[in-house]
């Protein structure tokens, strides 16, 4: 190799380094926060450093962990029993540390739509799904409504948790859990303009 040759390959890598250099130093100070090729890793809360701290689970306990969706087919001590959406059944164990999302287990009823987080067969914890959907109100009886969504599908509707009730032609939007496996039981319904 000549001298020559040895000489512009040294100034490319040299060049090579220094803009490579500016880049990465550019990014690591963005205005942003640092990119996550620059993130440090924090343990999270319960960990070396944050014994104690409230907050999230203990991520290495959800690690591995697979989510069931479906409905509860029964409950009792000890087992929870999931129809799932392919229509397949899983028994999971539970126990004291099992926790239901705003609630307690023991409360679950049959046909409650359900999102479980699993580790091993045993259920770490329970969330009633939440039903979301819009449309025009139509046979409002007391407690119990009809709602026709933008589709044409008519879905029935429990609104003994809403103070104000909808009336019949009203547009809304409601959230809630499945009770029945087709009853929305509306935790929150929100007028929409017409």
């Amino acid at each position: 190799m000549s001298k020559k040759s040895a000489w512009a390959g040294a100034i490319v890598a040299a060049v090579g380094l220094t803009v490579g250099g500016i880049a990465v130093a550019t990014a690591a100070e963005g205005h942003d926060g640092p990119p996550a090729a620059f993130a440090e890793r924090h343990p999270g809360p319960g960990g070396p450093g944050h014994p104690g701290k409230p907050g999230r689970a203990d991520k290495a306990k959800l690690k591995d962990s697979t989510l069931v969706v479906g409905r509860v087919k029964s409950v009792e001590t000890g087992k929870l029993v999931i129809t799932k959406d392919d229509g397949s059944e899983v028994s999971l164990t539970t126990d004291s540390a099992t926790k239901l999302r705003g609630g307690d287990l023991a409360g679950l009823k049959a046909d409650q739509r359900v999102t479980v987080r699993v580790k091993d067969g045993k259920a770490l914890n329970v969330a009633l799904a939440k039903a979301q959907t819009r449309g025009t109100i139509k046979d409002v009886n007391g407690n119990n409504a009809t709602l026709v969504q933008v589709d044409g599908l008519q879905t029935p509707l429990d609104l003994s948790s809403v103070t104000e009730k909808p009336k019949n032609g009203d547009l809304v939007a409601v959230t809630g859990t499945v009770s029945d496996g087709k009853t929305i039981k509306v935790d929150k319904l929100r007028q929409l303009p017409k």
